[in-house]
């Protein structure tokens, strides 16, 4: 009897990168996808959206990212490269396909990926659906009742239609300040809700990416590592704590809490020190038009986008097999697995500071590699 085929969960980079790794190895692959196309997450996003790593650190195995793509590489570029991709290393996903729950199989020799279009039976299953794959939208007490236009970042596309208007932004991430320098864009009165005084690092130095530092700074001794992020910070970016961002103490130890990764500065800084995005605390409620602060003050912006960050999305999947921490994100990746779950790995569904494509190319050819040797 031939062996069951590894199922790869996901058809974005990391499901891709994983099942070409697969394929070299001698691996059977069979990889299953929920939307209609590959990369469907990264197509998802807001227009303006680019890579916050460099295009040369980016691409995947076997197939580099053209360079007419320039070094910050375009959402729709990217997902025409993923396309690109997947041709090339003759990889057909079976689209439209979700993945509702992943079980042993029986005697705990294989697995049981359930479908909406059937169960599959699998030797092993690579789970890359996404560190940011389901929005986490606001649950502040009275969000039900505001009565202006309040969405989720996810679901922002471009500013048009708030050209002029008063917008608040929710958030401390890059989609936030992002979004809020896109709103500048069209005249829109921008205004920065923040809980967590974020991290902000320029994205490149005297034409050196971040990206490179934070490949080096994976060499250094954690204990190391928030003295070391916080002088770069104090070094590179301006201080912002009068304008309602002060600097983060501990930079490194709230990325490992939060996942939350560094914002890379594409003009925030500037917009904040010019007031042209005016800073304020956290938002803690909602009264119809009006939105509540944390420091007691209050607003009543024309719209909300809320920037409030994504989940893995897994804990239907796989929180059954305690594989996952309290955040949901898997607790071992690539090709290490878990005593409890053998056979079963995560893909790019990790926070990083060294460049998430990178360290999904990386793990790839880890977990080809692995599987190879293990059958």
């Amino acid at each position: 009897m031939s062996q069951a085929p590894v199922v790869v969960v996901g058809a974005g980079a990391a499901g891709l990168a994983t099942a070409a790794a697969l394929r070299e190895g001698g691996r059977e692959v069979q990889v299953l996808e929920r939307a209609e196309r590959v990369g469907a997450s990264w197509a998802g996003r807001y227009d303006s959206l680019h890579l916050h790593t460099v295009r040369w650190l980016s691409g995947l195995p076997g197939v580099p990212i053209q360079r007419s793509y320039g070094k910050w590489v375009a959402r729709d570029d990217l997902v025409q490269y993923l396309a690109t991709y997947a041709r090339k290393r003759s990889l057909r996903p079976e689209l439209g396909t979700t993945v509702t729950r992943i079980d042993r199989d029986g005697d705990d020799s294989g697995w049981l990926v359930r479908t909406d279009r059937g169960d599959r039976t699998a030797s092993r299953v690579v789970v890359a659906t996404g560190y940011s794959h389901t929005p986490r939208r606001p649950a502040w007490p009275g969000v039900e009742t505001f009565t202006g236009d309040l969405r989720h970042s996810a679901d922002y596309r471009e500013p048009s239609s708030y050209a002029g208007k008063r917008v608040l932004v929710v958030g401390a991430g890059n989609s936030a300040t992002e979004i809020a320098l896109d709103l500048l864009r069209v005249g829109a009165e921008v205004t920065l809700s923040v809980r967590t005084p974020p991290n902000i690092v320029r994205r490149d130095t005297l034409g050196v990416p971040s990206q490179v530092f934070g490949i080096a700074l994976k060499r250094v001794p954690e204990r190391f590592m928030d003295p070391l992020t916080a002088t770069l910070r104090r070094i590179s970016v301006p201080d912002l704590s009068e304008h309602g961002l002060p600097r983060s103490a501990d930079p490194y130890s709230t990325f490992r809490r939060t996942g939350t990764v560094p914002i890379l500065d594409t003009g925030i800084v500037d917009a904040v020190r010019t007031g042209r995005v005016r800073v304020v605390p956290a938002t803690v409620s909602v009264d119809g038009p009006t939105v509540h602060l944390a420091d007691g003050s209050s607003s009543r912006p024309d719209a909300v986008v809320a920037a409030t960050g994504f989940t893995t999305g897994l804990e239907p999947v796989a929180g059954h097999l305690d594989v996952l921490d309290r955040r949901g994100v898997p607790t071992v990746h690539g090709a290490d697995q878990h005593p409890a779950a053998r056979g079963l790995h995560f893909v790019g569904i990790k926070a990083e500071l060294s460049g998430l494509l990178r360290e999904i190319g990386l793990e790839a050819r880890r977990v080809g590699r692995a599987l190879a040797e293990r059958g």
